[in-house]
């Protein structure tokens, strides 16, 4: 018994010492930010500087479906990405938690392999922005997934981080940190754009 103990000591430690030792990006780290402006203008949100939007062909090849996501951000080995997309109007009836629930209700029943964990709310000054994360799996390996919904002058906008799973524990407290700093906008109806 003594020597298990000591093992999962010697494995913190070694996890301890090689996290030193990784170049680290996340929020507190990061010196150069962006201000994006998500689909619709009617609200941005801060993203690391390094962030940039991905090309077409890179989106078809990545996102093998009729719809690819509207805005497609990622950092230069496409490891860590931003997706954000229009998900229709916002129904007086249904508050974003409950269309997320449901939106987590229908993934279980068609992606069974899904493996889900939290389903909570992070605030944006008054902007409540639900969330639920999720790890699932693809040809290469498994992804942790952070699903949002924000809903902003009567729009619904659909975000999702996702990267590979070993790196969710590094990921996760910083998307949550970025989801705070969304920021209502006057609703340009831009695609995209990067504010200094």
């Amino acid at each position: 018994m003594e020597q298990k103990t000591y093992q999962d000591k010697l494995i913190l430690e070694l996890r301890r010492k090689y996290r030193q030792k990784q170049p680290d990006i996340l929020v507190e780290e990061q010196k150069e930010w962006k201000r994006i402006l998500l689909p619709g203008g009617f609200c941005s949100m801060m993203l690391p500087v390094y962030m940039h939007d991905m090309r077409q062909r890179e989106r078809w090849i990545k996102y093998r479906s009729f719809k690819c996501p509207d805005v497609v951000l990622t950092d230069g080995n496409a490891d860590v990405t931003f997706t954000f997309s229009l998900a229709g109007q916002a129904v007086e009836a249904e508050k974003p938690i409950q269309r997320l629930e449901s939106l987590r209700r229908d993934m279980q029943k068609i992606w069974k392999q899904m493996v889900f964990y939290d389903m909570e709310t992070v605030m944006a000054g008054e902007i409540p922005i639900p969330w639920m994360d999720c790890k699932t799996f693809c040809l290469n390996g498994s992804l942790y997934c952070l699903l949002f919904l924000l809903e902003m002058q009567g729009q619904l906008i659909l975000g999702n981080f996702h990267c590979s799973f070993p790196q969710y524990d590094r990921w996760k407290p910083m998307v949550l940190r970025l989801l705070q700093t969304v920021e209502e906008e006057g609703g340009h109806h831009e695609r995209l754009s990067v504010k200094d």
